[in-house]
């Protein structure tokens, strides 16, 4: 569980202003630099630790909650400067390749797999007409709860995601967009109110999923915000 401390962050730029020993009697001096990763409260020790990285290495700093002097709780600023956040960016591994593409389409009830491989061998060479087309094969004959829609749509997107770090987003929206549109159609063939609840609440999670990846990739690819004056709050605590 982390905690707040002062001003301090993880994941920023640290650099020592004052030289110290901390609880162990270990000595910094004033200039070292590293990158905050860790920050915890050790109540059974009544101490709290920063935990940094420098090249490459971890270290830990131990301080007394009871300390009267030297880097406590509310004088963190007056030995610790904050510089700048790290931007990671984890970008998403690149798709497969994508399976040899079959000319024939696939119309046999009992052919949903091969039918699935042509629809993203197709979709991947950006011929998505000729997808369109075996999508619509592939799905005529539903099931008698739309469970082969149900199947479609679910495995369309799973490809979609495959192709969600790509620069050109082509490939995925036509696979997302093509994935809803059959959580829609399966939506449709509710028989129920109460079954048109449940296949609704299923439609949301997928337009969820939809959104919080695509939301990861366009924070993992912005510009970091500039760095500004952070709330004060002096003092360890919990934050969660």
């Amino acid at each position: 569980m982390g905690c707040t401390i002062d001003h301090l962050s993880v994941d920023h730029s640290l650099t020592i202003l004052r030289d110290f020993r901390d609880a162990r009697g270990t000595k910094h001096r004033a200039g070292e630099q590293g990158m905050l990763r860790v920050m915890e409260l050790d109540w059974p020790r009544q101490e709290f630790f920063l935990e940094w990285e420098r090249e490459g290495v971890r270290e830990r700093m131990h301080f007394s909650l009871a300390a009267k002097e030297g880097p406590r709780s509310g004088a963190m600023r007056e030995y610790f400067e904050m510089g700048e956040a790290e931007r990671v960016v984890r970008r998403p591994k690149p798709p497969p390749p994508p399976p040899a593409l079959t000319p024939a389409l696939v119309t046999e009830p009992g052919g949903y797999d091969a039918g699935l491989q042509r629809v993203w061998a197709l979709a991947a060479r950006r011929r998505f007409a000729e997808a369109e087309e075996q999508v619509r094969a592939l799905v005529r004959e539903g099931g008698p709860f739309g469970e082969r829609i149900e199947r479609a749509a679910t495995d369309l997107g799973g490809l979609a995601e495959a192709y969600i770090g790509e620069e050109d987003r082509t490939v995925y929206t036509w696979l997302r967009e093509r994935s809803i549109s059959l959580w829609y159609s399966w939506g449709a063939q509710a028989t129920s109110g109460g079954e048109g609840t449940v296949r609704a609440r299923e439609i949301r999670t997928a337009e969820r999923r939809f959104a919080e990846l695509e939301a990861r990739i366009a924070a993992a690819n912005a510009e970091p915000p500039p760095q500004g004056p952070t709330p004060e709050h002096d003092g360890p605590g919990y934050d969660g």
